[in-house]
């Protein structure tokens, strides 16, 4: 199984999953001070906006980039530059930096926070502990105009056991 790339990587064919992303670097997952951010300036304009926004446009001045769809795949330089610019802020603070400056950047959630994130809790939500005894996510699909059932929890063993031999015996 394979998957076709796009322009930034001149159209390579390679395996699912994080392959052939790794070696992004305008793409990429990066180390702030309380954990990790993904940042995705992958389009120029994104890019010039977040080098002026740290004070950095020798970074754009050196590796522009193309308009639209490049990683800088394999630039360890400015891997380098950039996991220490990272390194200097927080998530949250990464986060408020992207809505400032029109830039993308996105938080990576652990099962620790992920409860947390606005966007998760408007999506999903967990059904909690309460109702089936373990948190649980609830179906993701959302239908307009329409409030899908909450599961119910697992009958436990032979809970049901009596009934069901009462309707079977009851029709033999």
């Amino acid at each position: 199984d394979e998957v076709t790339g796009n322009a930034s990587d001149d159209y390579e064919r390679r395996a699912p999953g994080t392959a052939g992303m790794r070696e992004g670097v305008r793409y990429q997952l990066y180390e702030a001070t309380d954990g990790h951010v993904l940042f995705m300036a992958s389009e120029q304009a994104f890019w010039r906006n977040f080098c002026e926004g740290v004070g950095r446009m020798d970074l754009f001045e050196r590796w522009p980039g193309s308009t639209y769809a490049d990683h800088a795949r394999n630039n360890r330089e400015l891997q380098a530059e950039l996991r220490e610019i990272f390194a200097g802020r927080s998530c949250a603070e990464w986060l408020a930096f992207a809505d400032e400056h029109n830039t993308t950047i996105a938080p990576v959630n652990t099962p620790k926070n992920l409860g947390d994130d606005p966007q998760f809790q408007d999506r999903l939500g967990w059904i909690g502990a309460d109702v089936l005894g373990a948190e649980q996510l609830p179906l993701p699909i959302k239908i307009v105009g329409a409030e899908l059932p909450t599961p119910t929890k697992a009958p436990s063993l032979g809970q049901h056991t009596d009934e069901v031999f009462s309707e079977l015996l009851a029709e033999n």
